[in-house]
């Protein structure tokens, strides 16, 4: 009984300064030092703070910290911010979740500074003008839409942050679709993109009406090319067979999605 309270007690003051030391390394020492005692009593149930995977909920963090004033994401005037994005990863996959999430929160233009990869670890350095911090808060749910994660924020300077990211339960965000029917796809704005693991097949039609000059990828789950299937004439109708470790299929047009403006039917076979 003393062993298992030992343990349950280890493991709360573990959990406070793991805590403790994620709003410090997101806050800086100096904004950390002035609201101490004010952290200590809103952060005082720290499990309301953690996720269903353990990693720290910088959603409800920010919120909290923002409502109380003790976190501004406003610069008072436009400057160059510094982000560092660190993972261990396929560097496709890596820098698609990165760059598409960015993107979704409306950084649409930024410059790399320093890109490297050494024995699978991966930082990546972009610069952004901008007079509006990064939202952690907002950040983290895009990137959990992918099952991609935030373990911890750093913030290095007054301008820039370093972000350790965990990719290892990746899966991309795709169209959603029902398995051995035949689904009607509406008119694209951009390839569409499924995810197919574990599927055997798909049969592609396009409609009459229109030129589908077939471009078809498919990827497995590190994004890694495995074969493309691309024509130079107007399709009615594709099948393929699907290889065991495919993941995701991309279908495109080989010269304008105006091509397919009506949709196309696929019947994806499980």
């Amino acid at each position: 009984m003393v062993r298992v309270l030992l343990f349950f007690l280890v493991s709360s003051l573990c959990f406070s300064a793991n805590l403790d030391l994620n709003l410090k390394n997101l806050l800086g020492d100096k904004v950390y030092e002035q609201n101490s005692g004010k952290l200590r009593t809103l952060f005082s149930n720290e499990a309301m703070f953690l996720d269903e995977n353990s990693n720290p909920n910088y959603d409800k963090i920010t919120n909290l910290l923002r409502t109380n004033s003790i976190l501004s994401l406003n610069y008072s005037s436009p400057a160059y911010m510094d982000l560092t994005f660190k993972s261990t990863s396929s560097t496709i996959l890596f820098l698609k979740v990165i760059t598409q999430s960015l993107n979704n929160l409306g950084y649409n233009y930024f410059l790399t500074k320093n890109f490297s990869t050494q024995n699978s670890q991966i930082s990546w350095l972009v610069t952004i003008n901008t007079q509006f911090i990064l939202n952690p808060g907002n950040l983290y749910k895009e990137l959990k839409q992918n099952n991609v994660y935030i373990k911890g924020i750093h913030k290095t300077g007054m301008f820039s942050y370093t972000y350790d990211i965990d990719m290892s339960r990746a899966i991309l965000k795709t169209l959603p679709y029902e398995s051995d029917t035949t689904v009607e796809l509406s008119k694209p704005l951009e390839p569409y993109f499924l995810n197919i693991n574990g599927k055997k097949n798909i049969e592609i039609m396009a409609n009459s009406a229109d030129n589908w000059i077939s471009l078809v990828k498919i990827y497995d789950r590190n994004l890694k090319l495995i074969s493309q299937i691309k024509s130079d004439i107007k399709e009615k109708s594709l099948n393929i067979e699907f290889p065991d470790d495919a993941f995701y299929i991309l279908i495109d047009d080989a010269f304008s999605l105006e091509n397919i403006k009506r949709g196309l039917k696929i019947y994806i076979k499980s």
